[in-house]
């Protein structure tokens, strides 16, 4: 993770911290995930972004005093370095990059915001590299609910497959602020919140492409509020049937507030969330028709410690995080009905360009799962309309999710596909995008990629069986070997070697081999 705070050296331990929108999160652990410390304080930043849409001056107080304690908890434990991220729902506040520079100078932290689909991701490792049962729950399908205070995260497996995930803005301390008002002014409050959320949960499940039943739902979050207490002490998580969990609901979702604190010890600020989050767990598992819940007090915090050690090749995970995003990818591009011999032609083809050129493009294979990410989704603006449709894919992607991508990537992405094509734009409106310039670099030289992969398969009929990449003083010499006509490859791909000769200040040509078409573009 980028954005580390270095302390002491030589321990192995690594600090993180998660500001969230009701508590910040601390842990401290070693090179093989064991915990060495932890810690949870609870804070108001979600009250009040939801309130007013802003963090308030006590409230950053709050978290600089809890951030300058983390920072005492590290030193004792000899922690070589801090990671610190904020939430999504920290990030939605208006005033949130004041609030972080004003917590990054008063406690010397970098602090990172990491969006949803990242969050996602590393919820999936947690899950992952910490639930013993993970393996069998997915062997068939299993759906992961992740409840943070502002929104709740629906991650889809089959056959021990991620397939994909989606968000809805329905966390419980946002309901709760959404229907305060409903609450004094209805007899019947109960009624109306159910109904309220049962339309969201409606309406956002129609556009779901669900196959089948999923009979595990794994529960986990930030803001379980009552259903955290289930899990035993010193446990990661507790199993529960449908039936019993339905008995559990019945009794608790009326319940008073003194009935809540007498039984569960719930703390004031929990009160308001729990019939939200009840209503949203028994009316996902009527949808999904879940026979049983893994309920678990795994955190976001969890996902950061597998990162840091897969880094230190000390985690075995059943899917790779590379493989998640993927297959995330995937699935955006059949939702838009992609052509998937094409897809598959020109991922292959801009992955063996991005791999024999190396030398001259300099870039890691971070920037090669981006390519492989741009070239799976470049053609889903065709969905919109196939004039200018490289236009429409770079929109499509900003608005969408594509787990683990910071957003500075998915930009990247987006902007990527956007000069895919013949017809794209100039290389000088690319200077016009708000990238960075190191990044617009970036962008340039996977575009350039990406459109001579995309020129070699333009007539979508995947002529060309293979290609040979040589590499010259002054040419890249691409050979195809065909037994079709290339002729309209070699004209697309000459239309398309301006921008690489730009970009890359030399020229590339594209040769024929086989039945057809020997010799030069």
């Amino acid at each position: 993770m980028k954005g580390a705070n270095v302390m002491a050296k030589g321990t192995g331990i690594i600090g993180f911290v998660v500001i969230g929108a009701q508590a910040v999160f601390i842990r401290a652990v070693d090179r093989k995930m064991h915990v060495v410390e932890s810690a949870q304080t609870d804070v108001d930043i979600g009250e009040d972004i939801f309130t007013n849409q802003r963090i308030q001056p006590a409230t950053v107080n709050r978290v600089t005093e809890v951030l300058n304690q983390a920072k005492l908890l590290f030193a004792g434990v000899g922690a070589e370095a801090v990671h610190v991220v904020a939430t999504h729902s920290v990030a939605e506040a208006a005033n949130a990059e004041f609030v972080r520079e004003q917590l990054q100078d008063r406690t010397g932290h970098d602090i990172i915001f990491v969006n949803q689909s990242q969050e996602s991701l590393y919820r999936n490792l947690a899950t992952d590299a910490f639930l013993p049962n993970f393996k069998e729950i997915i062997k068939t399908a299993a759906i992961l609910v992740d409840i943070s205070s502002g929104s709740v995260e629906l991650t889809f497996y089959r056959d021990r497959q991620f397939i994909f995930s989606r968000t809805l803005k329905l966390g419980p301390l946002r309901v709760f602020e959404v229907m305060r008002d409903v609450k004094r002014h209805v007899p019947n409050y109960d009624e109306v919140l159910q109904d309220y959320i049962n339309s969201q949960i409606r309406d956002f499940t129609r556009m779901l492409p669900v196959d089948g039943d999923y009979p595990t739902m794994i529960v986990m979050g930030s803001a379980l509020s009552i259903m955290e207490h289930l899990v035993p002490a010193g446990k990661r998580n507790t199993l529960m049937q449908v039936a019993d969990f339905n008995d559990f609901y019945g009794k608790v979702v009326h319940s008073s507030d003194q009935y809540l604190r007498a039984h569960y010890q719930l703390a004031d600020s929990d009160m308001a969330q729990v019939q939200p989050v009840l209503l949203l767990v028994h009316q996902m598992q009527e949808f999904f028709h879940t026979t049983q819940l893994d309920i678990t007090n795994l955190k976001l915090v969890d996902g950061l410690a597998v990162i840091y050690a897969l880094r230190q090749s000390n985690a075995k995970l059943l899917i790779k995080p590379e493989e998640q995003i993927i297959r995330s990818a995937l699935a955006l591009s059949d939702r838009y009905q992609v052509d998937t011999a094409h897809r598959k032609q020109v991922t292959t083809f801009a992955l063996q360009l991005f791999d024999r050129l190396r030398k001259l493009h300099g870039l890691d294979k971070r920037e090669r799962l981006l390519l492989e990410i741009a070239a799976t989704l470049n053609d889903i603006g065709s969905f919109v309309d196939v004039h200018e449709h490289y236009r429409h894919s770079d929109y499509l992607i900003q608005a969408s999710e594509i787990l683990g991508l910071s957003t500075e990537e998915q930009q990247m992405v987006g902007t990527i596909t956007r000069f895919h094509s013949t017809d794209s734009p100039s290389i000088e409106e690319l200077q016009e995008s708000p990238l960075p310039n190191t990044k617009r670099m970036v962008v340039a030289k996977l575009a350039a990629l990406l459109r001579l992969a995309d020129a070699m398969d333009v007539s979508r009929q995947q002529k060309i069986s293979k290609i040979a990449v040589s590499v010259k003083p002054t040419t890249v010499q691409i050979t195809a070997t065909s037994t079709d006509d290339i002729e309209l490859e070699k004209w697309s791909f000459a239309n398309r070697a301006d921008f690489f000769a730009e970009v890359y200040g030399i020229t590339a040509e594209l040769k024929g081999k086989g039945q057809y078409g020997l010799g030069k573009a």
